[in-house]
């Protein structure tokens, strides 16, 4: 293994960037993985070679990769990567896939990719950076940025790239349900079925259920106001991210939309994590769980949902009280629970 080791080198002007491409739900799949890779190795700052795919792990005996996309690499390397893939686990693909958002290969320690990173090291690539935008149904979207020295982040520097990954994981969600909901269309349109519409004032101009209550209103306000804030490149280093959240009220992802007239409306669309289960608890109560489920955090928990670290322990311990268990530890016991968590065989 090479023996010096080197700092990760965020580049906080190009998260705007990022965000922007991340949110693009006209791209298809293939040419919106390999622009929002390129905008993401960009925040990585190094140029080197990366390699991301759409995947489907909501089975963990059987990881199907469904779009993949190399920058920067030689044939030999990519078929490298591509045996590599043969070597994920069950055990690894719940550790991993189904449960991280943002890590360095060697820091994790994976016994299974030794092979694969023993035969990368001959192409002078000795470590990643993985930023793994996860769903709780499993099927998300995953890059990896290689380095020819053992990666270094710092805990800032880990939290930008978790942050990364939560929005990565919402946009693949929210671009999914939009194909769904509108299927054999050549041309989507964000606004038909949305829950709110804001113009370039950020105003709510038009929401129907929950979207009309106040604390809703002024919350996608807020939100959208942040986006802007985000998008200009003297944004404060993880400011932008922190502030412009991946769901807004635990409900809604923002998205733009642009009339034929040039008129800029923000899309309010629900955006919730798709499960089966609890039907005993609030949507948001069974959004907190699944997360908790899936091995979040609560700061974690909070950011992916867009509401305060309080929140989630009030919703976490209503559920709690719900589900008849008095703690975490409880929870996660539950019958009901223990069926959203990926499982080993």
């Amino acid at each position: 293994m090479a023996g010096a080791r080197r700092s990760s080198r965020v580049r906080p002007e190009k998260l705007g960037d990022f965000l922007e491409a991340t949110y693009n739900l006209d791209a298809d799949d293939q040419t919106w993985l390999a622009s929002v890779m390129e905008a993401a190795r960009q925040v990585w700052g190094k140029g080197g070679p990366a390699h991301g795919a759409i995947y489907d792990a909501s089975d963990v005996t059987a990881l199907r990769p469904l779009n993949a996309h190399f920058i920067d690499f030689s044939d030999a390397a990519v078929d490298c990567i591509m045996r590599g893939l043969r070597l994920c686990t069950p055990s690894m693909v719940t550790r991993t896939f189904r449960s991280l958002l943002a890590n360095t290969t060697r820091q994790v320690g994976l016994p299974e990719m030794l092979p694969m990173l023993e035969e990368m090291a001959a192409f002078g690539y000795v470590d990643t950076l993985d930023l793994n935008g996860l769903d709780p149904c499993g099927v998300g979207i995953f890059f990896g940025f290689w380095e020819r020295d053992v990666c270094e982040a710092s805990a800032a520097e880990m939290e930008i790239y978790r942050h990364m990954a939560h929005h990565l994981g919402a946009a693949h969600r929210c671009r999914r349900r939009l194909r769904e909901s509108q299927p054999g269309r050549p041309a989507l349109n964000p606004t038909e079925g949305a829950e709110a519409i804001l113009d370039a004032k950020k105003r709510v101009v038009h929401a129907i259920g929950r979207a009309r209550r106040k604390t809703a209103r002024a919350d996608l306000s807020v939100t959208a106001k942040a986006r802007d804030r985000a998008r200009t490149a003297k944004a404060e280093p993880g400011q932008s991210l922190r502030s412009w959240r991946p769901l807004t009220h635990a409900r809604w992802t923002l998205v733009d939309s642009f009339e034929e007239n040039g008129a800029r409306y923000i899309v309010a669309r629900e955006n919730q994590a798709c499960f089966d289960g609890l039907e005993s608890l609030t949507d948001r109560e069974r959004q907190a769980v699944v997360y908790l489920a899936i091995g979040q955090s609560t700061k974690e928990t909070a950011y992916a949902l867009g509401i305060s670290d309080v929140t989630v322990r009030v919703l976490l311990g209503r559920a709690a009280a719900k589900l008849g268990v008095r703690s975490r530890a409880g929870l996660l016991a539950h019958d009901e629970v223990r069926l959203l968590r990926p499982e080993t065989p």
